[in-house]
């Protein structure tokens, strides 16, 4: 699997006091389940990230945590005290869900099988996101003056950080509305339209917490302004701070849920924005000439990874160990030996100049499960030169032939030209020699014509003496 799905699901659920809730990690991340009841976060790399903290019941104050929960694994915690909890996942920043806990005994919303339900809808739409990820890109090089070029390679990829959310009266009247969160650069553009709702002036805020129970006011927005339509619309820009908070990292993001939307209490919505990840490098294969030099920059929100070249016949390190944590190799890559970034935090990137021609693989030491591979392929530096020069001369040699042939055909154009001339004049003698023939043919005919018609006459004068004889002997 290429793509991740990073949020809990379904993002908002509503239990009674005294009801327990097991999270389980389906996915081949690993995940913590944190409840830091205000405290400052806990940095994902510290000792204190993977390890439990706080047992498992909670009461709403001090930070309970389930430290690491590795695929497959789970982690059931017992709330005592109503309220709404907010908690997170140390490792993937924006990764965020609620718990509603109400009074012992209240009716619930939900059934554990429409939970289930809504889960699988919510799976769904982030993968879906996050396929449309997966594509090959083409970054652009920076050719340097001594004639190596910087070449850059996108380490993982995060869905866009545009949420839409619905907003509805919770009395059921006709107001309905919408709101369009985009987040860049720390910059988060908020546009909010209103319909059905009387004229007015109307208040606006992103609140920490659940619509349906109401929470603390986080970023004040401006006010909606109804016409006499009965519609509103209002934009504000809101400037946010770093979601992971390690230096020198700096993401910001739009969390997965424990934020919604009210609009003077006429209309409300959950903001839910399970992120997706696509665990792969971009492009996935990278040719280069030898000198030149390669870039990953680390632009996944939510994830960690490693750049690492492991030498044939060294086992790929895990994660966690020392040997993974550390540095090593430096930045100039000679076709041996183990080469590790560390781990690369949202906004931080790693180079290597590549000396030595070949093909080089290389992985991210958390994510190898997840097929997230790469490949350098580096040419010797005269390669492309020689191939240049190889193909001129082709063309050139190419182009001699054809000339000589041409050459050759005009000859043998010359020659059977000259032949025809020949020919056209043997058969032009050859035409008069026919004509003469004829004419002397015509000539002895005319002559024999002649001859048979005296010799004609002769015989009729002849019949006709012969008549007068034989006439004269009978009387």
């Amino acid at each position: 699997m290429s793509v991740m799905s990073m949020g809990f699901f379904p993002e908002v659920i509503t239990i009674d006091a005294g009801d327990s809730v097991t999270f389980i990690n389906n996915s081949t991340e690993v995940h913590t389940v944190t409840f830091l009841s205000g405290s400052q976060s806990i940095n994902a790399l510290s000792p204190q990230a993977p390890v439990p903290i706080g047992g498992n019941v909670y009461n709403g104050t001090g930070i309970v945590s389930s430290g690491f929960i590795m695929p497959g694994q789970s982690y059931t915690i017992t709330f005592t005290k109503p309220g709404v909890y907010i908690y997170d996942c140390l490792i993937h920043p924006g990764m965020q869900g609620v718990i509603i806990v109400n009074p012992a005994g209240t009716p619930y919303l939900y059934t554990q099988a429409q939970y289930n339900q809504l889960a699988a809808q919510q799976v769904s739409q982030s993968l879906s996101a996050g396929e449309s990820l997966f594509q090959q890109v083409n970054l652009p090089a920076k050719e340097r003056p001594d004639g190596t070029t910087v070449w850059y390679v996108d380490s993982g990829f995060t869905s866009p950080q545009t949420v839409l959310v619905q907003l509805n009266n919770p009395g059921g009247s006709n107001v309905v509305g919408s709101a369009t969160l985009t987040m860049s650069n720390g910059q988060m553009q908020v546009q909010l339209s209103l319909s059905g709702v009387k004229t007015g002036t109307y208040s606006a805020g992103i609140f920490v917490g659940a619509a349906e129970k109401g929470g603390n006011l986080l970023y004040p927005l401006n006010p909606i302004t109804v016409n006499s339509s009965g519609i509103g619309t209002s934009l504000t820009t809101v400037k946010v701070p770093p979601s992971f908070l390690y230096p020198p990292s700096n993401t910001f993001v739009i969390p997965s849920g424990g934020w919604y939307i009210n609009v003077s209490d006429v209309a409300l919505g959950d903001i839910i924005n399970p992120s997706s990840s696509l665990m792969r490098f971009l492009p996935q294969t990278l040719t280069i000439t030898a000198g030149d030099t390669v870039v990953w920059n680390q632009i996944a929100s939510d994830e960690i990874h490693t750049i690492t070249f492991v030498p044939q016949g060294m086992p790929i390190p895990e994660f966690g160990t020392p040997i993974s944590l550390i540095p090593s190799g430096g930045n100039i890559f000679n076709g041996s030996g183990y080469y590790n970034s560390g781990p690369l935090l949202p906004g931080m990137s790693y180079n290597l100049t590549f000396v030595t021609p070949g093909v080089y693989t290389y992985v991210c030491l958390l994510h190898d499960n997840m097929g997230m591979y790469g490949t350098i392929v580096v040419l010797p530096k005269n390669l492309l030169l020689s191939q240049n020069n190889a193909m001129i001369n082709l063309l050139n040699s190419s182009v001699n032939n054809i000339s000589s042939q041409v050459l050759q055909l005009n000859l043998q154009a010359s020659s059977t030209n000259g032949k025809l001339g020949g020919l056209v004049g043997q058969i032009s003698g050859l035409n008069s020699s026919i004509s003469s023939l004829q004419q002397s043919t015509n000539n002895k005919i005319t002559s024999l014509n002649t001859i048979i018609y005296v010799l004609l006459i002769l015989v009729i004068i002849s019949i006709l003496l012969n008549v007068v004889l034989i006439a004269r002997r009978t009387r």
